[in-house]
């Protein structure tokens, strides 16, 4: 499996995942679960469409850790038929191709969900390992013009980063970034409400899959 993943050094992505530099951000909020084994750090931003219509965006970063393996966080991250299982309000996932040895492009349908219809996403994912094996970053960049109209709204912006570590003694830190532009404007209080559960269930759902594989 190693031998397939292209050993880059990730130097750039470690600096923007540390939890000091959200720390220092202008904006940058700090939340947890009751059980604090889950930290969230979140930002809101308001972005413009060409049009000028204004948008409410949630970023964020969830971490956590558990007594699981990188290679099972691994193996659940690239089996894409797996997202819906800890990606909330997703009803259907899919692999549309591969793009090189490590790279492929995967194909979200979300659930209609007030105030959202239903909409699709398409994700150019990226994955990189670290040359000690002991660490990847699995990226996935915005790619709405790479897979044909499927009838419903698209996603022109969506961004996310998986940061999964081998801490050692069989325990595995797990951090999801997120930063999207949703296709209608979402009220910032009605999005304060998924701070910090909804982001918690999803880094916890992999840990959850990943333990079921061993």
């Amino acid at each position: 499996m190693r031998d397939h993943i292209r050993a880059l050094p990730i130097i750039i992505c470690t600096l923007l995942l540390s939890s000091s530099v959200y720390a220092q951000k202008e904006g940058w909020k700090q939340d947890q679960t009751k059980d604090g084994k889950v930290k969230v750090y979140y930002n809101f931003l308001e972005k413009k469409d060409p049009s000028g219509k204004k948008y409410n965006v949630l970023e964020y970063e969830a971490r956590t850790s558990g007594k699981v393996s990188l290679e099972s966080c691994l193996t659940v991250l690239k089996d894409d038929s797996r997202h819906k299982q800890f990606m909330e309000d997703t009803e259907y996932t899919e692999r549309i191709r591969d793009l090189s040895a490590d790279e492929w492009l995967s194909y979200y349908r979300l659930k209609k969900r007030w105030p959202m219809p239903v909409t699709d996403v398409v994700t150019r994912y990226k994955l990189e390992l670290e040359p000690d094996n002991k660490r990847f970053i699995l990226t996935g960049y915005p790619a709405p013009d790479m897979h044909p109209d499927q009838g419903v709204k698209r996603m022109q912006e969506n961004y996310s980063r998986y940061t999964i570590t081998d801490l050692g003694n069989g325990e595995t830190e797990v951090i999801m970034y997120s930063k999207s532009i949703p296709v209608v404007s979402i009220p910032k209080m009605l999005l304060a409400t998924w701070i910090p559960d909804g982001p918690a269930k999803m880094v916890n759902g992999i840990i959850q899959l990943a333990q079921e594989l061993e």
